[in-house]
């Protein structure tokens, strides 16, 4: 009883913020300032955002999501989809509604209804800081001179946002400020990405360093959570010029269908699905889609590997990597719940004619050895797709 009257308590609350927004977004239309006396918290939103415009509209959706979710961190974590959707009262479907719901939709529709999904430990939230440190002109030379050899125009998405009008001025390609106000939750990061992120394509992440800082570490599982990191041949999936470190990934869909596998390797973890994205393009990446599980805390850790093998044997391209590329070790999951782990292999630009297959699997970073599958059958790896290339 006390849950459910906490949780209507929330949506009254809810409801009466998403009025006073609309109000406060009339208003400023209408005078072109909305009186804070009397909307309050709406009338500073709306008056300290850009005109109401597209770009007004997607810093409002990043905004009133993070302060929807401001005091939810905890709860959400051991809430199911269905208990999540009960905080929202679809009939308030005004333009802020509207774009509020769209955004806590996005990130729902990409969980499982009804299990219960697997979050990485976020960082107690508080305000950000407003500290922009000075870039070393080798620095942002070096990074500009990596990004321009790039053969295609791109998007180039920066952290923090104050620093994209340093790096729009020595690359051809579009920059683009990851801007985060207030205090931050991870869902309202992912609405913040999905207003800059382009639908499809490659994107180049930067990231100045902030010394390891709590924001810095949700926006990595924000982006872990949302986009497909790519691994190049031979590469580490990331490069460093100074302060300034470059990842790149490739968008994907927000809902990926992926098939059953329920194979259970011998220290107890489960792949519980797999999915690949693409078909398979000579100098194109290939997007990979992982689900995991334990029933029982594992205390030893776990690298995944996913092999791109020619012939039967010969490699051809991999990543491996602690799953969410570092940030969700399996030592911290909790039992029963599901760890997504995506990731894209950026293919040769020559592929042999011949038979491919993808093998995937698990093994101990510090002996090597790999994990056999005990269920349903033995090996050292699952083949989750093959393909053929022709002449």
């Amino acid at each position: 009883m006390n849950a459910k009257k906490d949780r209507d308590t929330r949506v009254v609350a809810n409801n009466r913020l998403l009025d006073r927004v609309e109000r406060a977004i009339i208003e400023k239309e209408q005078a072109g300032y909305a009186d804070e006396a009397r909307h309050g918290f709406a009338a500073r939103l709306a008056n300290a955002t850009p005109p109401v415009n597209e770009t007004f509209q997607r810093a409002l959706r990043a905004r009133l999501l993070a302060e929807l979710t401001e005091n939810t961190q905890e709860e959400r974590r051991q809430m199911t989809i269905s208990d999540r959707l009960t905080t929202i009262n679809f009939r308030r479907l005004s333009l802020v509604g509207a774009l509020a719901t769209a955004a806590i939709l996005a990130v729902a529709i990409a969980l499982f209804p009804r299990v219960r999904v697997w979050q990485p430990e976020a960082p107690p939230e508080r305000p950000m800081e407003e500290v922009t440190l000075p870039l070393d002109p080798r620095d942002i030379n070096a990074l500009a001179d990596q990004l321009n050899r790039e053969p295609a125009l791109g998007t180039v998405l920066v952290f923090p946002g104050d620093y994209a009008e340093t790096l729009a001025g020595h690359v051809r390609h579009e920059v683009m400020p990851l801007t985060l106000n207030g205090v931050v939750a991870i869902p309202a990061i992912h609405a913040a990405l999905g207003a800059v992120l382009p639908s499809s394509g490659l994107v180049d992440m930067i990231m100045v360093s902030q010394e390891a800082s709590d924001v810095e570490h949700s926006v990595r599982i924000a982006l872990e959570e949302r986009l497909y990191r790519l691994y190049r041949p031979g590469g580490a999936g990331a490069e460093t010029f100074g302060t300034l470190e470059r990842v790149q990934y490739v968008v994907g869909p927000d809902d990926v269908a992926l098939e059953p596998i329920g194979a259970v390797f011998e220290n107890g973890v489960e792949m519980v699905a797999a999915g690949i994205l693409d078909d398979a393009q000579p100098g194109e990446p290939l997007r990979l889609a992982l689900d995991w599980r334990v029933m029982e805390p594992v205390d030893d850790p776990v690298v995944v590997f996913a092999h791109l093998v020619y012939g039967g044997g010969q490699l051809v391209a991999q990543r491996d990597a602690v799953p969410g590329n570092g940030l969700f070790p399996v030592e911290g999951w909790e039992p029963g719940e599901l760890v997504r782990d995506q990731f894209a292999l950026l293919l040769p630009p020559e592929l042999p004619a011949g038979e491919y297959e993808i093998r995937v699997g698990i093994y101990n970073p510090t002996s090597g050895q790999r994990y056999t599958i005990i269920s349903p059958e033995g090996g050292a790896f699952l083949v989750v797709a093959q393909f053929t290339v022709k002449d």
